[in-house]
């Protein structure tokens, strides 16, 4: 698979932005695109470009930030217990070949279903994770030593419950405040909202939307991302969901809302299994089904601050790809792998 150039700020004109519109400089031969949305998204996929280490038996969640010519990956592995690694590389075609670091054993510890961005009022790297929750800050991503010691980010958040843990704690913030969307495997998708000087303390919670079909939370599951679309007053949600006739573990897919404001209100964009963000109806799999459905990911974004923008004129979303059955008969024993979509 031939991956797009990796293009910050004003995207390069080139054949593959078609059904984007702009206007030319003769000075430099740019092109400062604009590209809508689609409401059917059409999907490349790669083959498994990061594979779990020997030992190891699936990588997941990842979160990613390309930053001084380099892709940095947080992500989630499981050995029997729930751990996590940080690794770079510049292409991804070498993404294989790059050492796995464990965050075991470090001030801030294993860092599962990580977030990372740089929050610029501070001047400083976060990393906002689960289990225990808590966000770590850094000034240099590349050592994972540098983290500090996780400290809590949410007072009076919803009611501790027995089969509800909070899960997939994702946060964007807009001018004045910054937003923490986060879920409960319970069919809600939950915000917290700061004000950007009191970031990063949020207090209390409120509901962002509900669907309990199925089996009350398939539906509407986990694994929220929220992003500000380059050149247009679009916000972009993804929610994880999968169809309750296919068990806990899938296939899972994306679906999609759109909004002018982070409080909403949410319109549908992709939102079915048949129309999906991203799953197994959009995905073409050019190199061979490694991956049966769409799982936990991120899309690369064409910044790496705490606005979280992406470039409708080059969308890719890096997943994990449930390669195969439990390798131990748990969801803990999938055999995730990570790859990239593409968009047709």
């Amino acid at each position: 698979m031939k991956f797009k150039q990796k293009v910050l700020g004003v995207a390069l004109a080139s054949v593959w932005l078609t059904g984007c519109t702009g206007t030319t400089s003769s000075d430099n031969l740019q092109v400062a695109k604009t590209c809508p949305l689609p409401s059917t998204f059409q999907w490349e996929a790669s083959s498994a470009l990061v594979s779990p280490n020997e030992g190891i038996f699936g990588i997941k969640d990842p979160s990613v930030v390309y930053y001084e010519d380099t892709y940095h990956i947080w992500a989630t592995i499981n050995d029997g217990n729930w751990k996590s690694v940080y690794f770079s590389f510049a292409d991804w075609q070498n993404a294989s070949k790059a050492v796995q670091q464990p965050m075991n054993g470090t001030k801030v510890g294993n860092t599962v279903a990580p977030q990372v961005f740089y929050y610029r009022p501070h001047n400083k790297w976060y990393n906002f994770t689960q289990w225990g929750r808590g966000y770590s800050t850094t000034t240099d991503i590349t050592d994972v030593n540098s983290w500090t010691a996780r400290k809590d980010f949410l007072q009076d958040g919803p009611p501790i419950e027995q089969g509800k843990p909070e899960l997939d704690y994702w946060v964007i913030c807009d001018d004045v405040n910054c937003h923490l969307f986060f879920s409960r495997d319970d069919g809600v998708l939950y915000k917290s909202k700061t004000s950007r000087e009191n970031f990063p303390n949020f207090v209390g919670y409120e509901v962002v939307m509900e669907d309990h079909r199925g089996n009350g939370n398939s539906f509407l599951f986990e694994a929220a991302n929220v992003y500000k679309v380059d050149g247009t007053d679009q916000y972009l949600l993804l929610v994880e969901a999968y169809n309750s006739e296919g068990g806990a573990y899938g296939p899972r897919y994306f679906r999609s809302w759109t909004a002018s404001d982070l409080d909403g209100p949410w319109s549908p964009l992709a939102d079915t299994e048949q129309n999906p963000f991203a799953g197994n109806a959009n995905v073409d799999w050019v190199e061979g089904k490694w991956a049966d459905g769409i799982s936990h990911g991120e899309m690369v974004r064409s910044g790496y601050d705490e606005y979280l923008t992406i470039d409708p004129c080059n969308l890719q979303f890096v997943f994990q790809g449930d390669s195969g059955p439990s390798l131990n008969g748990g969801y803990g024993g999938e055999p995730y792998k990570l790859g990239v979509l593409t968009l047709k």
